[in-house]
């Protein structure tokens, strides 16, 4: 599956696209993503995974859920695409959808294991789409979309959220 090319996606997935390192098929890309941050949240303790870096950013275990929650919503556009859904599907709001999610009894361990089903799902899915479904587009958030730009979407969203773990979370 080729990289999707401007126009396949929204303006503001522009920053998960150049995300992407500049080789790495979408299935190698989601691989080993997942293996980085297995390697790289799972030693944490759940008093490190609390940590914040300002007052009001959201801990490192609610990184991972958001991560999570927009996993599993990008894969749902990706599905309903694929089928060749013509339904305009809606946005979602992150901070709403964190203010409703607590994670605070909830174990690194526990949402790691989270992140690896809902990661090894969206896989399976793309082991599933020919070549041709590659090509189909839906509406999100008011802009269309290809299932390859979403693939791509969803492992570029991963690779930036990475970034950021690293360079503020984890110094």
């Amino acid at each position: 599956m080729k990289r999707p090319k401007k126009g396949e996606f929204a303006p503001f997935h522009e920053t998960y696209i150049n995300a992407l390192p500049p080789r790495g098929t979408a299935k190698s890309l989601l691989k080993k993503s997942l293996k980085d941050l297995m390697a790289m949240l799972g030693n944490l303790t759940d008093e490190q995974a609390n940590y914040r870096y300002a007052p009001g950013k959201w801990s490192i275990k609610e990184m991972l859920m958001h991560m999570i929650d927009t996993e599993r919503v990008f894969a749902y556009r990706t599905l309903s695409f694929m089928r060749g859904d013509k339904i305009a599907l809606p946005g979602f709001h992150q901070d709403l959808w964190m203010e409703n999610v607590d994670v605070s009894k909830r174990t690194i361990k526990d949402l790691l294991k989270e992140f690896k089903n809902v990661r090894d799902n969206t896989l399976f899915l793309l082991e599933q789409c020919t070549e041709e479904q590659s090509m189909y587009t839906g509406i999100a958030s008011n802009w269309k979309a290809t299932v390859r730009a979403y693939f791509h979407i969803i492992a570029g969203h991963h690779l930036h959220h990475m970034g950021v773990l690293r360079e503020k979370y984890l110094v």
